[in-house]
């Protein structure tokens, strides 16, 4: 049996220990010579760390909840928080949960957990949203809520995505992966698209860390038109450049690297969920290493 059919016995059966898959899938990768595919397994087994932009099966909208403290002794326990009652510049912050936990740690925690919904600290929502909630009560205590379901669909979404990946491999070199002089060998572009393709969606252009950096230099400090120019050339639509551009000149210059405006920041981080559900013919990997390098370019900062 070929190390592809291994690992596609292993993503059909539910009962197989996933972290096992994916360690055979770092094994298939270090052969087919992948770093896209490389990193994704990394990051599914170790965490995602914050710099690094999450898929789409990692992120999922969340329930806001809040005790809240009145006057003569009064108060209301566990009660609804509207997003609309968050101030603007911070809602998107607590719009959506997302997961950046390894897999070992989310299977942990669906084992650990006795009840449907799963609750996850807020940091300060609770000093930042005050008496803005409910009149005359004050917030002391905020938390997010969603259904254990979620955890379970990742682990599936990684399972079918190593699924999908394994079967589009094997159909078009079945021996890929295999140790030998004799195994015909795929081409790295060619199992990067098919890693974009399968794993994070929709068809890829596949821009690598050289380019990326040569699209920074193209870019002038203050000069939008040369940053339109390279969007264009990385398939970004005229409706979000336009969008872009908006949003830089209706906020300030940052005073350092990625401390954009919440404009800014939300373009960039709709950019970013393109990539992952396939509507940005851009891969997710090559749109970190984009986005990031033309923006603080258009900045002065590179």
């Amino acid at each position: 049996m070929t190390l592809l059919e291994e690992i596609q016995n292993a993503a059909i059966d539910a009962g197989s220990d996933l972290g096992t898959l994916l360690r055979k899938c770092k094994l298939l990768a270090a052969r087919l010579d992948s770093q896209p595919l490389e990193e994704w397994l990394l990051w599914e087994s170790n965490g995602y760390p914050d710099e690094v932009p999450l898929p789409s099966y990692r992120v999922w909208p969340m329930d806001l909840k809040g005790d809240f403290a009145g006057p003569f002794g009064s108060g209301l326990r566990n009660m609804p928080i509207p997003l609309a009652t968050i101030p603007e510049e911070a809602r998107t912050t607590f719009e959506e949960y997302r997961c950046r936990e390894s897999v070992a740690n989310v299977e942990a925690t669906l084992k650990r957990s006795k009840r449907g919904t799963l609750q996850v600290p807020t940091g300060d929502l609770a000093l930042l949203l005050g008496t803005g909630v409910y009149q005359r009560q004050n917030c002391i205590q905020a938390w997010g809520e969603f259904g254990v379901g979620n955890l379970a669909e990742l682990l599936n979404s990684v399972r079918n995505r190593i699924l999908d990946f394994a079967l589009a491999v094997w159909k078009a070199q079945p021996q890929a992966g295999e140790a030998g002089n004799q195994v015909p060998k795929m081409e790295p572009s060619r199992v990067t698209q098919i890693f974009h393709t399968t794993v994070y969606g929709g068809s890829t252009n596949v821009v690598g860390t050289a380019t990326a950096s040569h699209m920074a230099f193209t870019v002038g400090a203050s000069d939008f038109s040369s940053l339109r120019r390279a969007l264009r050339e990385n398939h970004v639509s005229e409706d979000d450049i336009a969008e872009l551009q908006d949003a830089v000149e209706s906020e300030k210059t940052p005073a350092r690297p990625e401390s954009y405006g919440p404009k800014v920041s939300s373009w960039i981080a709709k950019m970013f969920k393109k990539a992952s559900d396939g509507t940005w013919t851009i891969g997710i990997t090559a749109a970190g290493q984009i986005l990031p390098k033309l923006i603080a370019k258009y900045y002065g900062f590179q």
